[in-house]
């Protein structure tokens, strides 16, 4: 987070304006000679002190607008990827394949600028700024990151309902008497959301370790390019440690996903073969 600054009389006497945790002072042996900031300002060598900050941790805010990004994108492309695969070949069908094609085709870093200067235009602001409590600068680092998962989870869901249409089950619905409402919600749906749930932990965790360029773009203080800055700065404890935690949260949302699907379809079994 920012930093909280106040005014702090240091044990020299020394009166400065400052987010120095005075409190938390711990002992660091010869700093006083080591630095003359801290002879200055101390008077022994218990010079290490924390700071006081305000707002999340890059963790924090990463998880934020990682997690709104995917509630968004499922919101949007859920009941467009089934409005497309029930007007097949239409105007709603045609301006969401435009749309997928244009989020495939154009590279990331070009529709992101491109978000920029619209939001920009509208009046958004374009730069995360960590003392405003503003929060409109969330907006555009969100949508940057939602909207090229609404392309990915129309384009999956139209496929699947289409091909899904022709299936015998499908066909003995419609024998039966069901309405081509019920056929959708009851069956074809209904076997998507498997899918589609399974999906969610590994969605948020992707947009939480992928979001390099969208964080450099809008000056966001995510933890997406803290391994590229620990890379260029051979910090290798980082390193480790950053691959260590995408590591886990990827683990983990494979291991939330299998829960969720036979949470949606009891069918499936967490068992291994032959139920032992």
């Amino acid at each position: 987070g920012s930093y909280v600054k106040s005014e702090i009389t240091y044990p020299s006497g020394l009166v400065e304006y400052s987010a120095d945790d005075l409190h938390s002072a711990t002992y660091m042996s010869e700093s006083q000679d080591a630095s003359a900031v801290h002879s200055d300002r101390f008077t022994d060598d218990y010079t290490n002190v924390d700071t006081v900050k305000s707002g999340k941790s890059k963790i924090g805010y990463s998880f934020v607008i990682g997690i709104i990004a995917v509630i968004l994108s499922y919101l949007i492309a859920v009941p467009l990827g089934i409005l497309m695969a029930r007007k097949k070949d239409k105007l709603v069908d045609q301006l969401g394949t435009i749309y997928i094609v244009f989020i495939i085709a154009v590279p990331s870093l070009a529709y992101i600028f491109l978000f920029k200067a619209i939001g920009g235009k509208m009046g958004l602001p374009t730069t995360f700024d960590m003392d405003s409590k503003s929060k409109l600068m969330y907006i555009l680092p969100i949508v940057s990151l939602a909207l090229p998962q609404v392309a990915n989870l129309m384009k999956w869901l139209r496929r699947y309902m289409i091909d899904q249409m022709n299936s015998d089950y499908v066909k003995f619905a419609r024998s039966g008497g069901l309405t081509e409402n019920e056929i959708f919600t009851k069956h074809i749906f209904k076997n998507a959301m498997v899918s589609l749930v399974s999906g969610i932990p590994a969605s948020i965790v992707g947009v939480i370790t992928g979001a390099t360029l969208t964080e450099t773009v809008f000056a966001f203080p995510g933890m997406g390019k803290m391994l590229i800055y620990s890379v260029r700065a051979s910090n290798n404890a980082m390193v480790v440690g950053l691959v260590f935690i995408f590591t886990a949260l990827t683990i983990f949302s494979l291991l939330v996903g299998d829960i969720l699907m036979t949470m949606i379809d009891p069918r499936i079994k967490l068992t291994s073969k032959g139920g032992k």
